[in-house]
């Protein structure tokens, strides 16, 4: 059994109160994410909407005095896919949190740095599987509380900090220029042409969705861009596109109008 505790601090929870629809609708929220990540430690799959597996459960467990610290335990009732044991389920949380708010995490365990390589495109999947309830889970942040933060509860370590900053990366958008790179396709959803590319230069995965206006040949070079990525051969796919930014400059996602193989030029 792992435990967490949920903190709102900062405006009104510091004086010992919330708004109750803003703090019931974070708490949904990020009850929700939660549910949404402990099907997948269950199953190995990503499901975005009930039934979810019950071998991981969720429970809340009353308010410690005095403060907005809420209790949350995790139960597991079975073993887990992937061979994970029950506390990567604290690790695999942190991991798909923190990207979906634009951030990489440190401190990850060995078997969820594994899985977050063996299966890119599953934790991929997950991180755009939560995000619509994270963005629930802000909903109190900046009207009755500052900040919430997830934390294990004895160790006090952070599993996730939401706050003004990860809100604002959530909700807010600004279109930026057009550019070209080569990547690797990490994930790729023919039937509506969305998926995840891998940026050398930031590390991590970039969701795109390609355009209705695109070269003709682009879903078609991205397939055989997916193809390869699963085989493990360095073959680059050179991509024209346009960038949506976080209004610090954090590139959130991008938009492809061009696709080509460069596997020639290696």
């Amino acid at each position: 059994m792992t435990e967490w505790t949920i903190s709102f601090r900062g405006l009104d929870a510091d004086r010992g109160h919330l708004e109750a629809l803003a703090g019931i609708e974070s708490a949904a929220g990020i009850a929700r994410a939660l549910t949404l990540i402990g099907h997948y430690a269950a199953t190995g799959a990503v499901r975005h909407r009930f039934p979810f597996d019950d071998t991981v459960k969720f429970y809340l467990e009353g308010t410690e005095e005095g403060s907005f610290n809420w209790k949350l335990v995790a139960t597991v009732g079975g073993p887990l896919a992937l061979g994970l044991a029950t506390n990567a389920i604290y690790d695999l949380s942190k991991l798909t949190m923190s990207k979906a708010i634009g951030e990489e995490p440190t401190s990850i365990s060995q078997p969820v740095e594994q899985l977050n390589e063996s299966r890119s495109g599953d934790i991929d999947a997950l991180v755009e599987a939560i995000e619509p309830a994270l963005k629930k889970a802000h909903y109190g942040i900046g009207e009755t509380a500052a900040e919430i933060v997830i934390q294990e509860t004895k160790t006090k370590k952070v599993v996730v900090r939401f706050n003004s900053e990860s809100k604002s990366y959530l909700m807010d958008s600004l279109e930026a220029d057009d550019g070209t790179q080569d990547v690797a396709i990490s994930a790729l959803n023919v039937n509506d042409k969305t998926g995840r590319a891998y940026f050398l230069d930031l590390k991590r995965t970039i969701p795109f969705r390609v355009s209705k206006e695109a070269d003709p040949k682009t879903v078609s070079v991205l397939s055989a861009g997916i193809d390869r990525y699963a085989n493990r051969i360095p073959a680059p796919i050179r991509i024209t596109f346009s960038r949506v930014e976080a209004v610090d400059g954090r590139l959130k996602r991008i938009v492809i109008f061009k696709a080509e193989d460069v596997s020639d030029e290696l």
